[in-house]
């Protein structure tokens, strides 16, 4: 008996022992390292990992570690990140894990941002188009967002219109749908309507988002018709204070630029037009340049203008910071960006500053808020670059014989047969100066009512100021055309608004079977601008300019001011049942005061279903396939985009000769003004298969829009000719696809790739009453471009080119024509061959009918290539700036150096499509001789980098270092033969006219990303 007591009690001891060890080993506190990894090890950053018994905690960090303080033996660690199931593992005295997280396919899918909320993606209904602005601007750096989104969006238009640092893109979802009114996409950032994408820093920039169907965006109502961007800002992360920058240095130069003769070779066709005009003419030879002076120009002599007005290079660069960070309570996170862009044209460049900063908090446990302020400043300079007497236009056409200036320093405004103001300067006598400064400050507070129940506020204010300063010396064209008249302009304007939402979201999940999603929101919007002209003539200085318009002989000015409101009620719910069949309805009620009170509140309505094809029973168990599902949509949509208080008749206030001041009335109001109105419907699929390696997306759609803004015939008793009235109709219809795949995925290699095709066809369906055409109004508009019921937005119009007359046709030809004169197809049947205007047809359409873009990703390792290429088809090009170095007069002399020439009409060569050098050219135009098929392919970017291995960072506590090269618009394909297909295509009224825009250029691009 007693060898087993001692026995037990020994055993006693022990475990007593034990007991008291262990309790005093998880008891004590250490620091725990680890990584975080996805289930094909790649390293998950960011991720939280928190302390469940405390909720403190980090996260990790570039190569997916961790590293936590002050970890109880006993404690748990629960590691969470959006899209991965969330794990909770015992410390148990363990001082390293590796843990790999799992896809979570629900949380994945709850990342689509839509009007006033999100939803899964799986329950979206209608057309919705989605990019990661991470990705983008990876393949393709840049300070313009909008530069980077073209071709990555199906049925979403974006064209770089002009070269010209300040300028912005030319946006169009789903075609124009308006003759007036504005046409751009309504932009919408952190819920917020307004803003600007030029001016948005790119990294800054979470995800972009773009509803296509009226089913989508007819819960933005009346401003909803043109499309709906939503931009998503980055959000403050959990975590200790990390820091983020990238930078480049872009090197730009100009596309190639147009052929020229040589100052010898344009000398020695000055002198065959010497020989040939005054021979047809029956007068003596003139001779221009004697052989000494071609032979001087031969060995150097003359003026490169057309070089002379780009720069070679144009500089960019580009600084942007990044710190964020903050506890499970308050996170925040703060950035700025400094952009200096050259342009290409010489004189012509921009400065901007972008700061923001946003702060999350929890207040309450059932209470949240959060304020985000932004912040822009530009400065911008540029010469007239673009236009009818455009800097390029006029650099063509000027003989490159002639110097800019002569020996005393006059400029040689002159050419061989008269005067022409010298292209240079347009350059060095022009001072236009551009300066915005805007800022935000937006605000919520979020509170839980019930589970799946919130009540959020949202308010913002914005504040903007800008203006524009031009200053046109006496040696400027201007001063040129106007006897030496100096002149300055000085344009300013102020804004304020305010907007104000309160949004009811109801979110649950019953039985597994039924889900709703329900949004009721109540919003408020105010704005009010104040512009302010001055200008003044004969200036005392130049120097001073537009900075003090008194100082001029003459000065006058002008301001005003317009203030707008828009009230909006509005509801949706989004039902889904047994994760197949889906049911989206919205309702939104308008009202704006930019309309009369009988016509100011309309509502818009729309639904569309959907059906998840995959998880019927018939379908569930097929292993490749991923995803199929139907959608289909109808909704109605506005657009109110009119200048304020366009109901209204405006009056204006002018001086008579004796400077008494007399009102006269200066526009036409229309009291029965109302919303132009689109109704929409919309068909989609969407096929996934091998895990959605392969995606498939294909919409098909057809929109109307009824009341489309016109100008039509005022009576004559008003004494104006026009008014605006809701007169036309529109149709828009098309197809869009959109595919991604991963072709290949190994551990060390992965090929992505995306593609999307877009093909809309925009018609005229009805014009004022039985109208069958419309011109439209402003300058070379009313020659070059009609409306035509029927046919597309913008149709040229003009005479049919026949080459030129033979002498063996003169005998059909009518009275008084010379061999080598333009001729025209006749088309009205005049006996006598003449042609009038009623020859004028239909010469070409300027609107794209098919785009596509295709961008491929390949990462080996720790290097990553990017290709991206976009392609623009279907439509026309009007060449003027091709005309002009013909020249519309008789004197073809008077233009410049144009190598097209030598290719001309001659006794000799009869079958040229160029008139001769002779006394009665008989050009008429707008002529199809002009007019080019506009179609291109253009290589948008290449762009190679490479991330620094992790264990050469460690040491010096530097989480990720990237080091990269783009070119951008290496290559164009097109048969075009002005310098950019693309910078036509910016006005939908009028696209397709090359007017001697600023052309795009070339980007030789190097830069470096950091983190620590």
């Amino acid at each position: 008996m007693k060898s087993k007591s001692q026995t037990f009690l020994k055993r006693a001891w022990v475990l007593l022992f034990c007991t008291i060890f262990y309790q005093q080993l998880v008891a004590q506190v250490s620091t725990v390292t680890g990584i975080v990894t996805d289930l094909n090890g790649e390293p998950v950053i960011g991720a939280n990992i928190v302390i469940k018994e405390n909720n403190t905690g980090t996260i990790t960090d570039i190569n997916g570690q961790f590293s936590l303080d002050n970890v109880a033996g006993n404690a748990t660690l629960v590691f969470s990140y959006i899209g991965y199931k969330t794990q909770e593992v015992k410390v148990a005295g363990k001082k390293y894990f590796v843990i790999r997280l799992e896809d979570d396919s629900q949380a994945l899918e709850e990342v689509v941002v839509v009007g006033y909320g999100v939803q899964r993606k799986s329950d979206l209904t209608g057309a919705v188009a989605s990019v990661k602005a991470e990705d983008v601007i990876k393949s393709m750096p840049t300070a313009n967002i909008e530069t980077a989104l073209q071709g990555r969006l199906a049925g979403v238009s974006i064209v770089s219109g002009s070269g010209d640092p300040s300028s912005a893109a030319t946006i169009r979802v789903r075609g124009a749908n308006s003759i007036k009114a504005d046409g751009g996409p309504l932009v919408v950032i952190d819920g917020f309507i307004g803003g600007s994408l030029n001016t948005l820093n790119p990294g800054d920039i979470q995800s972009v988002e773009v509803l296509k169907d009226a089913s989508a965006t007819a819960i933005y109502g009346s401003r909803g018709a043109n499309g709906v961007i939503l931009v998503t800002t980055k959000a403050p992360k959990v975590g200790k204070v990390s820091v983020d920058y990238n930078g480049y240095v872009n090197f730009k130069k100009s596309y190639s630029l147009p052929d020229m003769l040589s100052p010898g070779e344009f000398a020695e066709l000055a002198n065959a037009y010497g020989r040939e005009f005054y021979a047809s003419a029956g007068q003596d030879t003139k001779v221009f340049y004697t052989p000494e002076e071609i032979q001087g120009f031969y060995n150097g002599g003359g003026y490169d203008y057309i070089s002379n007005i780009f720069r070679d290079p144009a500089i960019e660069h580009t600084h942007e910071l990044s710190v964020s960070g903050g506890s499970d309570k308050t996170q925040f996170i703060f950035s700025g960006r400094y952009n200096y862009n050259e342009g290409i044209a010489k004189e012509s460049q921009r400065e901007l500053i972008n700061y923001r900063l946003k702060v999350d908090t929890e207040i309450l446990k059932w209470l949240k808020g959060g304020l985000n302020f932004t912040g822009s400043y530009s400065k911008s300079q540029g010469p007239n670059f673009s236009g009818w007497k455009s800097i390029l236009n006029e650099a063509l056409n000027q003989p490159n014989t002639i110097q800019p200036k002569d020996e005393n320093g006059n400029y040689n405004n002159m050419n061989l047969l008269g005067e022409a103001y010298n292209p240079m300067g347009q350059i060095w006598e022009v001072n236009k100066d551009g300066y915005s400064y805007g800022s935000t400050l937006q605000g919520y507070l979020e509170a839980t009512i019930l589970p799946g129940l919130t009540f959020r506020m949202n308010q913002s204010f914005y504040f903007g100021n800008s203006s524009a300063l031009n200053t046109d010396s006496s040696e400027s064209l201007s001063g040129w055309n106007n006897g030496g008249m100096s002149q300055a302009n000085a344009t300013t304007g102020q804004n304020y608004s305010w907007t104000n939402q309160n949004i009811l979201s109801y979110v649950k999940e019953f039985n597994e079977k039924h889900r709703i999603n329900a949004t009721a929101v109540l919003e408020q919007q105010y704005s009010n601008n104040f512009t302010n002209i001055s200008r003044a003539k004969w200036l005392v200085s130049n120097i001073v300019g537009a900075n003090n318009t008194s100082l001029g002989s003459t000065s006058e000015g002008e301001s005003g001011r317009n203030k707008s409101t828009i009230l909006s009620y509005m509801a949706r719910i989004n039902y889904v049942f047994m994760n197949r069949y889906m049911l989206t309805a919205s309702w939104r009620y308008d009202g704006s005061s930019n309309l009369s009170e009988d016509n100011r509140w309309e509502q818009f309505p729309s639904v569309a279903l959907a059906w998840n094809i995959k998880e019927e029973s018939f379908l569930k168990d097929v292993g490749f396939l991923s995803q199929l599902k139907l959608r289909g949509g109808y909704g109605e949509t506005g657009n109110q985009g009119v200048a304020a208080y366009s109901a209204w008749t405006e009056l204006q206030a002018k001086r008579n000769a004796d400077q008494t001041l007399a009102l006269t009335t200066k526009r036409l109001g229309t009291p029965n003004l109302k919303w132009e109105r689109t109704t929409q419907w919309n068909g989609g699929i969407d096929f996934g298969a091998f895990d959605n390696r392969l995606t498939v997306s294909v919409d098909v759609y057809n929109k109307r829009t009824k009341d489309a803004l016109l100008e039509v015939n005022a009576p004559m008793y008003t004494a104006f000719s026009s008014r605006l009235m809701n007169a036309a109709e529109i149709q828009n219809k098309g197809y869009e696809v959109t595919i991604g795949a991963d072709p290949v995925v190994t551990k060390d290699f992965r090929w992505s790739t995306n593609i999307t095709l877009s093909h809309n066809e925009g018609t005229i369906e009805k014009l004022n009453g039985d109208q069958e055409y419309a011109v439209i109004s402003g300058g070379y508009q009313n020659d070059y471009f009609r409306n035509i019921k029927g046919m597309k937005l913008g149709t040229m119009w003009g005479y049919v080119s026949d080459g030129v007359w033979k002498t063996s046709e003169l005998a059909n030809a009518p009275a008084g024509t010379q061999a080598g004169s333009y001729k025209f197809k006749n088309l009205d049947g005049d006996p006598e061959n003449k042609i009038t205007p009623e020859d004028q047809t239909v010469i070409g359409n300027g609107q794209p009918s098919f785009q596509w873009g295709w961008n491929n990703t390949f990462n080996y390792k720790n290097f990553d290539l990017s290709l991206f290429i976009i392609g623009v088809h279907g439509f026309d090009i009007y060449n003027y700036t091709r005309e002009a170095r013909f020249g519309a007069g008789q004197n073809p002399m008077s233009l410049g150096p144009n190598p097209e020439w030598l290719n001309r009409w001659t006794p000799e060569n009869e079958n040229s499509d160029i008139a001769g050098f002779i006394t009665v050219r008989n050009a008429k135009t707008p002529s199809s001789q002009y007019v080019e098929k506009g179609d291109f392919v253009k290589v948008k970017s290449i762009t190679l980098g490479y991330t620094l291995p992790t264990s050469l960072l460690r040491k010096a506590k530097l989480g990720n270092v990237r080091i990269y090269a783009s070119v951008q618009n290496p290559f164009l394909f097109s048969g075009y033969s002005g310098i950019d297909p693309e910078v036509s295509l910016k006005s939908p009224l009028t696209s397709g006219i090359d007017y001697g825009y600023y052309p795009n250029g070339r980007n030789y691009l190097v830069g470096l990303n950091f983190s620590f």
